[in-house]
């Protein structure tokens, strides 16, 4: 079996591992930086679609307050249909049998 004789030497061992620390910690900042850059560009973008939002829900509110402002001659269904309901009886109710035919 052969026997091989490995010899480091120190002097050229420690700069190549600074070397290699330094590079790693090089590819590691550009990756954060990478990220940080990326978080920034979502969190712009996530404040724009609520700036958006509220914007939005802002002219609703006014266009909302506008409407019960206006005495306008348009009639709301829903209002009056339940208004109806709770205001009059049902016609000839008196006068229908439980068969269902009138007399």
């Amino acid at each position: 079996m052969p026997v091989f004789d490995v010899s480091i030497n120190i002097v050229v061992l420690l700069p190549m591992l600074v070397i290699a620390a330094l590079l790693g910690f090089f590819f590691r900042s550009v990756q954060i930086s990478r990220k940080n850059r990326q978080i920034a560009r979502l969190e712009k973008e996530m404040m724009q679609a609520y700036a958006e939002l509220l914007d939005t829900q802002k002219d609703y509110a006014e266009l909302k307050g506008r409407l019960k402002e206006d005495d306008s001659l348009v009639i709301s269904i829903k209002e009056n249909k339940s208004q109806e309901s709770a205001t009059q009886p049902l016609s000839g109710s008196n006068k229908v049998r439980k068969n269902g035919s009138a007399s």
